[in-house]
């Protein structure tokens, strides 16, 4: 087992060597910036500000949360972890988006190794990235806390929790920006589609309660009766895929289901990123989406969301005098009518980016 495994850690050599080669400068930067977001906003905190330590004792006296003061309910993780976030999807961008501009796809799948390989060690040096930055930065952290006036505070259990919950937030996004890469054929659809599906359940959930809204139907109690059932399903879409909700988390709210919602993401994202690699269609690099299927995904739903975006402008415009559900019916049928042409003219695209 022990020759197995190095034997495939030697086969894996070259691509680790090419990926690192492609982003080397992106890997050092990684870790300094992350740096700056904690480590040295918690020294700032404590090895440069005097009046820190008798806030603490004030506030312990008082009864408050010793989060509060020593480690800010962890404010700098979170700023952490949006640019830890901020990073991935640029990894992403260079390791697919770029790769397939600059023609070196094509060379590298020529190469005498399987794709699904190929995207294994894609992800992998990124995750020993983040990884490898959290758990430096994580150390320097708590290192700071135990050398601080604060030290009588100091906790284990914070540092890990924290480690745990900010890799698999920062593994999540970066696992999700390679799906989406896997699907896209340029750089700039990576781009948008990336940020905008990253954005889409919680603002697709609005539209849709604004349509109700439009034709009488409304998703919360009136007068004490219901006259609709609420949608929970809305809500565990907004908290389930919602990347900003989960990067922005303070410590004393991280809970389980988090975690394992992130595990489910992370999964998820690397199967299918690893579908849809090992079978990526180099003619169709420099299109909106690489594979036929994907189009049609794509095209109903801009329609969809297009429309009632329209419609939702509608009821505010037409609808102060004609009424909502007119506004809105005049709107969705524009919406749907400028999204169909719009789409079919992206989809027959290519772009050079």
């Amino acid at each position: 087992m022990r020759i197995k495994a190095n034997a495939w850690l030697h086969s894996m050599r070259p691509l680790f060597g090419r990926e690192y080669a492609q982003a080397w400068l992106f890997i050092f930067a990684v870790p300094i910036v992350h740096f700056l977001t904690l480590g040295l906003q918690r020294m700032n905190r404590w090895s440069w500000s005097v009046d820190t330590p008798r806030m603490v004792k004030v506030s312990v006296q008082n009864g408050h949360s010793v989060y509060s003061y020593i480690y800010n309910y962890g404010i700098h993780e979170v700023a952490g972890r949006f640019w830890l976030l901020l990073a991935a999807f640029v990894l992403a961008l260079v390791q697919l988006g770029v790769e397939r501009r600059n023609g070196s796809q094509e060379l590298l799948f020529s190469l005498p190794y399987a794709r699904g390989r190929i995207f294994l060690a894609k992800w992998l040096l990124g995750a020993a990235l983040f990884g490898g930055s959290l758990l430096l930065n994580t150390l320097i952290d708590a290192i700071v806390v135990a050398a601080s006036p604060a030290s009588h505070y100091w906790r284990l259990e914070y540092f890990s929790v924290q480690f745990g919950y900010s890799l698999l937030v920062v593994l999540a996004g970066y696992s999700f920006a390679l799906l989406i890469g896997a699907f896209t054929g340029s750089v700039a659809s990576q781009t948008i589609l990336t940020w905008a599906l990253v954005a889409f359940p919680s603002i697709f959930i609005e539209l849709f309660d604004f349509s109700l809204q439009a034709h009488g139907i409304f998703m919360s109690r009136q007068g004490g009766s219901e006259t609709y059932s609420p949608l929970m399903w809305g809500d565990l879409l907004r908290a389930w895929f919602n990347f900003f909700s989960y990067t922005s988390v303070r410590y004393e709210a991280i809970i389980w289901s988090q975690a394992q919602s992130l595990l489910v993401i992370i999964i998820a994202s690397f199967a299918g990123g690893l579908f849809a690699y090992k079978r990526n269609p180099t003619e169709n690099n420099g299109k909106l989406m690489l594979f036929k299927r994907g189009e049609s995904v794509l095209r109903w739903g801009f329609i969809l969301y297009v429309s009632m975006l329209a419609g939702t402008l509608g009821m505010t415009w037409v609808g102060l005098s004609a009424g909502d559900r007119v506004g809105y019916d005049i709107g969705f049928v524009v919406g749907c009518v400028l999204s169909i042409w719009i789409i079919r003219a992206l989809l027959r695209m290519r772009f050079k980016y």
